[in-house]
């Protein structure tokens, strides 16, 4: 059998044994950040016009809106938010596409290294051998399963799509010296140029493109770079360097913009580069020593490095890992796979393990980086002469897979299930606020209300200044039918100088619900009001003008089951003021409308302050001629109450 022949049916088998790992999650719940982004699919019914389809690309607030990933996802608007599977199946199919882009890519770059190491009989075998390592090591790593089943992650599979046919693009075009120079320039631009382009609009990772390329270049195909002719070395240098000085300088500029700035998180940004050194050696040891349950989206609970020494932990995690850069950059020439190893991986987390303020710990920001530590590890094994040596490292490399293929699968089956899903999470991640109140909700929704206050007070007590704690612990008690004026009075107090927190913002529009719909006696209207006051005296959610925006927008409705118009506008136009859409002046004019005060609605809709709109959607959706049509109807109306009061006089 030729290695040609071996390799394609070991990969085969790496495929087929993926697929069959990750079919029980994909029969699973959407989760998670899946609601938040995947809510543009409600901003239309159909796409009928180019009107429609920059209505829903524009749903993001920041530019360029992952266009090419959200476009993914119309594809399958029927599906949401009903049936998870069509968008799962899609997501695992790009995965195991993905693995085999690995494989062709970690193929063709060892072939390439080993031809000098390796006998023209050998090179061929060995180099599938090592594609075929990679490639399993890469797919059947719990580590990847969260990336995959949550639904909106496409943006990262897609992402990491477009990077592997860019590397394979570029690759070819340095790697192919008997092609004319345009060909191989052209394979280069297409690499480094268009498909970052598109691995940038799935998700903006895309744009460490040719970092990685810059990796490879400067460990495996070194030698290459050096022999290419001038023309494509100044090529090269131009669709890499200045990416790489531009994802740099932005990192920097970050770092000194946000130093004094925490926002609404509960850590600065020196907490947060001591604290990513430790999250990082984490993420290595979930990858190298598979065990169930540390997996899954919760982390939360993370602690935080507030120095050097607390945790104890963070000074050690922090000398390894630049002392791991340092050796890296010191001896990528006399240690290529060393270097590719930690520049690969380190590279890969620039953006989101850095200066950048996002949330500390996400799994799924290893599914490009991991890709150079296998295929470093992988060459390692490949390239051992036969014996002894050689076959001990296969038989690790096996046990290691089978540890891997064991604790996805048990992961997987977890996913399966909503319910055994909250367990499993609120057990293994018992400081994390989302695990804690995901089990909660799972418990509310099943009215085992005596086990649903357990959890939340339990929670409350390692995390007492959290609103959604509170605020679910106040529904249950309104469930329970022992709410008082006296815990209202009590989560008053805290939400005026509580933390920030997401997940409370979601709570109010439950607490709403069910004090507009007199289901708990205590929670009234005006409790409910109060409860909103309380946010916005709060610091921490006057500065963020999502919040903001959100309470007032909630408010508004307050204000229409009261009949306060006066109030309904008012609380729409503090909403537009703080998180500007372009539907709200519309709601406001319809509003004004219904109460026959159609010179005011028309007033609004022609004073729109179009500028305060997003980006996204000044480049794609042209407002005002919706608000034009408005207008004409609302004329209309008007028009027609003239005839009518013309009729009856």
């Amino acid at each position: 059998m030729s290695a040609r022949i071996f390799a394609l049916l070991g990969l085969t088998a790496a495929l087929l044994v993926c697929a069959l790992l990750y079919w029980p999650a994909m029969h699973g719940p959407f989760l998670f950040d899946d609601f938040p982004n995947l809510a543009a699919l409600d901003s239309i019914d159909h796409v009928s016009s180019w009107r429609d389809l920059g209505i829903y690309l524009s749903q993001p607030r920041s530019f360029p809106g992952r266009p090419v990933a959200m476009l993914s996802f119309l594809l399958q608007k029927s599906s949401w938010p009903s049936h998870p599977f069509p968008f799962r199946l899609i997501n695992v199919s790009i995965h195991l596409l993905n693995g085999a882009l690995v494989f062709a890519l970690v193929r063709r770059v060892s072939h390439h290294w080993l031809s000098g190491r390796l006998t023209a009989d050998s090179l061929e075998g060995r180099a599938c051998l090592t594609a075929c390592i990679a490639a399993a090591a890469w797919l059947l790593n719990p580590i990847q399963l969260s990336g995959v089943v949550l639904v909106v992650q496409r943006m990262t599979l897609l992402m990491a799509m477009f990077m592997l046919l860019g590397l394979l693009a570029y690759t070819r075009g340095l790697l192919a010296g008997q092609k004319p120079i345009w060909q191989r320039g052209a394979w280069m631009v297409l690499g480094l140029g268009v498909c970052m382009g598109l691995a940038f609009l799935s998700k903006e990772n895309g744009i460490l493109l040719p970092i990685y390329a810059l990796v490879l270049d400067a460990t495996l195909l070194r030698t290459d770079v050096q022999r290419l002719p001038s023309t494509l070395s100044w090529l090269r240098r131009l669709l890499i360097w200045p990416a790489v000085l531009f994802v740099l300088s932005y990192l920097l500029w970050t770092l000194f913009s946000e130093w004094e700035h925490t926002g609404t998180r509960d850590f600065t940004i020196g907490q947060r580069l001591l604290t990513e050194p430790r999250i990082l050696l984490d993420y290595l040891g979930k990858i190298f020593l598979p065990r169930f349950g540390l997996y899954g989206l919760y982390h939360d609970g993370y602690p935080v490095s507030r120095s050097l020494f607390s945790p104890w932990s963070t000074l050690p995690a922090l000398l390894t890992t630049i002392g791991a850069l340092i050796a890296a950059l010191a001896s990528y020439r006399r240690w290529p796979l060393f270097a590719l190893a930690v520049l690969w991986y380190l590279g890969g987390q620039l953006l989101e393990s850095s200066t950048v303020m996002l949330e500390l710990y996400f799994e799924h920001r290893n599914y490009m980086p991991l890709i150079g530590p296998v295929m470093a590890l992988a060459l390692i094994v490949a390239r051992q002469p036969q014996g002894r040596q050689q076959r001990m490292l296969y038989m690790a490399s096996c046990i290691w897979l089978m540890a891997c293929c064991i604790t996805t699968a048990l992961s997987a089956g977890a996913y399966a299930s909503e319910d055994r899903l909250a367990l499993v999470w609120a057990n293994t991640q018992p400081d994390s606020v989302r695990a804690q109140t995901y089990l909660a909700e799972r418990l509310y929704k099943h009215r085992q209300l005596d086990a649903t206050r357990q959890v939340l007070d339990k929670a409350i007590q390692l995390h007492p200044n959290t609103p959604s704690l509170a605020e679910d612990r106040v529904l249950v008690q309104c469930a329970q039918g022992d709410l008082t004026q006296n815990d209202l009075d009590k989560l008053i107090v805290l939400l005026r100088t509580a933390r920030f927190d997401q997940s409370g913002l979601e709570s109010i529009e439950t607490l709403r619900a069910a004090a507009t719909q007199g289901s708990c006696p205590a929670l009234t209207s005006d409790a409910w009001l109060s409860i909103t006051s309380a946010l916005l005296s709060n610091p921490l959610y006057v500065n963020n003008r999502f919040a903001t925006g959100y309470l007032h927008y909630q408010r508004h409705f307050w204000a229409v089951s009261q009949g306060d118009l006066n109030m309904a506008i008012h609380e729409l136009e503090a909403t537009y003021q703080n998180d500007p859409d372009a539907n709200i002046p519309r709601l406001e004019a319809q509003y004004l409308a219904s109460a026959h005060l159609y010179d005011q609605a028309v007033d609004v809709l022609s004073n729109t302050d179009y500028h305060r709109l997003p980006l996204l959607r000044r480049l794609l959706v042209d407002d005002r001629s919706i608000n034009a049509a408005d207008i004409a109807a609302i004329s209309q109306m008007r028009k027609d109450e003239r005839n009518a009061r013309g009729e009856t006089e």
